[in-house]
This record gives C-alpha cells, structure tokens and sequence, in this order.
C-alpha cells in the first residue's frame, strides 16, 4: 500500500520549551559516556521541541545540520520513489536518536523523519554539535560506536532484501523489535507496534504478504496482537522460523 507523503513541518515553527523537570534528554544514548558536569552545561543550549504524529520532522535534502534526541515516541527514518513508493530505513524509539550523518559530513539531509506519532524532542543545534566534535571525546565515542552499529544493521538489511523472503524478513525485523523492546529471552511486548502497512514499509515488501506472516505467527502461537500492542510469545521459536525459513542467511 503506498503512503502519502506526510505535511512538511520545521522545527522552527514549533516554539522551544523549558526543559521538563526530569530533564530526560540526560539519558539519551548519545550522551551515555559524558559526565553529569558536561551533560549539565548542555542545558541551556538544547531546544525542546513537539512533534504530532504524522509531522515531518526532518525532510530529505534539508541543510541543517543538528541533531536529534528522541524523548518519547516512535519515529521512521523513509523516503519516497518518484513513483510514491515509500521505502522504510528503520524505526526510531525514544532513547535514540536522529540527524548524526548530516552533522558529521555537513551534507543535506539522506531521508525524511517522520512522527509516528506525538513526539517529544530535544535538539542539539549545529554549532553545539561542532563544539562537541572539538571539545568531548566521550560524546564522539558514543557517535563512533553507534555509526559502526548502524552501517553493520544497514549491510544486514541489504542482504535480507536480495537473499531472504518477505516472511522471513518479517520474522528478523519483529525480532529486532522485541530485542530493542527488551524482555526476558522468552518473551517482549512491542508498544505500539507497527501497523501491518508500516512493517511493510520497513521490510521492502506490499500489507498482503506482512499480514499472511503475521496471521501464520498468530496461528502458531508465536505472537498475539491486541490493538497497538503486539505480544512475541515465544522468541525461541520465532528465531526457530526465521533459521527453518530462511535458507542460507
């Protein structure tokens, strides 16, 4: 099912508020090897920004060169074909954050970031990010660490897209799911999890071929949905089909 793409939207018209008292851009992944001293002298410097869903946050080819810390949410890094085809990069939870490429070569924007749904953001404008590359080692290791993490995520993206079916990509990225969902090995719940449209977006493929897995998973005992909540039951066996269906990967 195509998508229309959303409404563009500029951080610029959302008007930045005070930091909440919890302060919870502290802890941000971005930020976890600075001390409590420079994440302080941050405070006053970072804008707190609100996003509805289906906002655009960020729009490809952009100039800005910021980056984002997701607060609360979910998030999707996409863009479009000509053709109005959305391709899905991956979906961003709150913790993590967005804009890290752009800030580090100066280039425009590679995607669009779009609210999923309502979104509570801290940025780090451009100039603060540059002071950081300059003056803290510790929020450089961090950035260092997570691009590696991401160009290895992207390779295995790539190679499931050439060699491995619609299911079993569904499989692997519903696993990716519940690993960042946390748990307990057995089981994790994903809230909110992706509508049937969204996943398929996310693994390349059409709603039809996502909704047949997910009613097979559901048929297995694996998951059960209710709403926006989606329950893995059984994350043993769901890595059990993605070793029995995917072949070689």
């Amino acid at each position: 099912m195509t998508m229309i793409p959303p409404t563009p939207s500029r951080a610029r018209s959302h008007t930045p508020n005070a930091p909440s008292a919890e302060d919870d851009y502290r802890a941000n992944k971005l930020l976890r090897y600075m001390t409590r001293v420079e994440i302080d002298a941050l405070a006053q410097k970072i804008d707190h920004l609100h996003y509805g869903k289906g906002e655009l946050i960020i729009q490809r080819l952009d100039e800005d060169g910021g980056i984002y810390l997701l607060l609360e949410g979910v998030l999707l890094a996409n863009q479009y074909a000509r053709s109005g085809r959305e391709i899905g990069y991956r979906r961003i939870a709150a913790g993590s954050y967005f804009g890290e490429i752009a800030a580090i070569d100066g280039r425009p924007r590679s995607v669009n970031v779009v609210a999923l749904e309502d979104a509570r953001i801290a940025r780090l404008p451009q100039r603060l990010v540059r002071s950081l590359f300059d003056d803290s080692p510790r929020f450089l290791r961090a950035l260092l660490e997570d691009m590696a993490g991401l160009t290895r995520a992207l390779t295995d993206r790539l190679f499931e897209l050439t060699a491995v079916s619609v299911a079993c990509r569904v499989d692997i990225e519903l696993l990716r799911m519940a690993a960042s969902a946390g748990g307990d090995g057995v089981r994790a719940v994903i809230r909110p999890c992706p509508t049937h449209a969204e996943l398929a977006v996310l693994v390349g493929s059409q709603r039809e071929p996502v909704t047949r897995e997910l009613n097979r998973l559901a048929g297995l005992n694996i998951i059960a949905q209710t709403g926006r909540t989606l329950r893995i039951l059984d994350l043993p066996a769901l890595a059990g089909e993605v070793e029995r269906i995917g072949g070689d990967l």
